[in-house]
This record gives structure tokens, C-alpha cells and sequence, in this order.
């Protein structure tokens, strides 16, 4: 017996859409708008002044004007001693009776001179130091002024699908191919 067994498989067909989104986004308008800050700086450089005219004066650098008025001090000084000395020894000479040897005694104290000798540091007063100069600095805020507007963003989005159906059905096909057939039953 002779039999001939066809068979179909079934096949599935299956389509597929992916899902998609698409998402456009505008920027937000944004308007600043600033003051600048201010800054005034007003200022006298530093100056340094030293003031040395006593300590010279002391040394002996003197202006024109101080030498004039310290020797005129002086000689006048000088002048006055000098006449007092000259009344002395004339009220000396005026009293010889008194005095035997007035005029040795005068001749002898006028050949000897009294000297003192004395260390001294030069100059005795400091320097007057004093400073000069300022700085002052003065601002003003800024400020800044924003205004934001935002967008919204546009979406658009499409489902995924997913589609199944039968692109071949199953069969099973039999045949009789042989020439024998027993009708006996």
C-alpha cells in the first residue's frame, strides 16, 4: 500500500511598527538687561616729606638768612663782653692805689685764654617725617533685569503596533498513489 503524506507547515506572519517619538524644543526668549556697576577711585599718590633743616641748622649748614641772624647775635654777644671786660679792667686801672700789680695781672689774664673742650653728637633733633596721600574708593551697585519666557516643547509621538496573522495555514494532504485497493471491508 502506497501512501503519500503531504504536509504544510504553518507559518505566522508578523508585521511591526517601533514606536517614535519626536520631541522639538524652541528655546526659551530671554531679554537681560544690565546697569553696570561704577567704581570712582580718587586718589593722591603717597608722599613722603622729611623735614632735616634743624638738623642741619644744628650742624652747621645753615641758610644765608639763619648764619646772618646767629652771627649777629653772636658779635653782639662778643660786643657785649668785650665792653664789660673793657669796664672791668678800667675800674682795675682806675683803682692802681688798691692794686699794686694791676697792669701784669691784666697783661697776663689778656695772653691766656680759657679753652673748654667738650664732645658733642651732631645733630641733637631727629628729622621730622610726615606722610602725604589717600585713597578713596566709592561704587555703585549694578543691577541685572532678566524676563524669561519659556516654550513649551512640541511632542509627537506614534504607538508601536505589532500586527500577527497567518501567512500560510497549515494542511496535511494524504494520497492514495498505489493501484491496489481492497474493497473488502
Amino acid at each position: 500500500m502506497d501512501i503519500a503524506i503531504h504536509q504544510t507547515f504553518g507559518r505566522i506572519g508578523i508585521d511591526t511598527t517601533p514606536a517614535a517619538i519626536n520631541i522639538h524644543n524652541q528655546n526659551a526668549d530671554l531679554n537681560i538687561h544690565q546697569e553696570v556697576p561704577k567704581v570712582k577711585i580718587d586718589q593722591k599718590l603717597p608722599q613722603v616729606h622729611i623735614d632735616q633743616y634743624q638738623c642741619f641748622y644744628e650742624s652747621g649748614l645753615k641758610s644765608v638768612f639763619d648764619l646772618i641772624h646767629d652771627e649777629a647775635e653772636r658779635s653782639y654777644q662778643i660786643g657785649l663782653e668785650a665792653i664789660g671786660k673793657i669796664a672791668e679792667d678800667g675800674d682795675a686801672l682806675a683803682s692802681i692805689e688798691n692794686h699794686q700789680n694791676v697792669i701784669p695781672e691784666l697783661a697776663f689774664q689778656a695772653g691766656v685764654e680759657n679753652i673748654d673742650f667738650n664732645v658733642d653728637l651732631m645733630p641733637k633733633s631727629r628729622p621730622k617725617i610726615w606722610f602725604d596721600g589717600y585713597l578713596n574708593i566709592n561704587w555703585q551697585d549694578g543691577k541685572a533685569y532678566i524676563n524669561v519666557v519659556p516654550k513649551k516643547p512640541e511632542v509627537e509621538a506614534t504607538r508601536a503596533n505589532v500586527s500577527i496573522y497567518m501567512l500560510q495555514y497549515p494542511s496535511i494532504k494524504i494520497d492514495y498513489i498505489g493501484q491496489n485497493v481492497d474493497a473488502i471491508v
